[in-house]
């Protein structure tokens, strides 16, 4: 029974990414699970797309100091840190399927 809870959890995420353009808690907040959860289905979202043509595009955590870009990140989560200024304070990245 949670794979079929899960199943639809991806299945609503690829609906709204192929609509919208949203953050992880954005997508927590229109599913109504948690922003974790949101991310661990993003890995698979991104393999279920693949074979259809689609992609999941990334634009990504951004350092609000700096303005560095986190553009070679293969993760979703969150990053502690800056590596250039060392400053904490990163834009969530948001998620579109094209």
């Amino acid at each position: 029974m949670g794979n079929d809870i899960e199943q639809t959890a991806r299945q609503r995420i690829i609906a709204l990414l192929t609509d919208f353009e949203m953050s992880a808690r954005e997508l927590s907040q229109a599913i109504g699970i948690k922003e974790k959860e949101v991310v661990r289905h993003l890995v698979h979202v991104e393999k279920t797309v693949s074979p259809q043509k689609k992609k999941l595009v990334i634009r990504p955590f951004q350092c609000l100091d700096c303005e560095y870009l986190f553009k070679e990140r293969k993760r979703y989560t969150r990053p502690g840190r800056c590596p250039r200024c060392r400053g904490t304070h990163v834009e969530t990245p948001t998620f579109r399927i094209i």
